[in-house]
């Protein structure tokens, strides 16, 4: 009778699938990933500033880019006054399976409103 125990079981060497599930888990539970560029003042300063959005989508490791955005911003005084782009983990993992070639990005942005000039005495 063969009592012998491997030494790796005793000493608690953890199995290849535990690895990668851990792996595996904290990508998952990392979220998403938010890049912010604001001015002053900032969109959230000023009533009546509201946010548009699109979901914009690059192929084929960014050799096909998004094509480019044209916010609806006053023309008067045309100018952004935030954009946030965001990917979620969703996005990663669609851009994970497909191995790159497709990669999606939430892009949210708003106009500064329009302030007109006065004039000094």
């Amino acid at each position: 009778m063969n009592l012998h125990v491997p030494t790796s079981r005793l000493i608690g060497h953890p199995r290849p699938w535990a690895t990668l599930f851990l792996v595996v888990i904290t990508y998952a539970l990392a979220g998403c990933i938010t890049t912010r560029v604001a001015t002053e003042p900032d969109c959230d300063t000023p009533e009546g500033v509201t946010y548009s959005q699109k979901t914009v989508t690059a192929y084929f490791w960014g050799f096909k880019q998004p094509t480019d955005l044209k916010p609806p911003c006053d023309p008067r005084f045309n100018h952004l006054n935030g954009v946030t782009v965001k990917s979620t983990f969703a996005h990663y993992l669609l851009s994970t399976v497909t191995l790159g070639i497709v990669n999606k990005q939430q892009v949210r942005w708003c106009c500064a409103p329009y302030v007109p000039r006065r004039d000094s005495l």
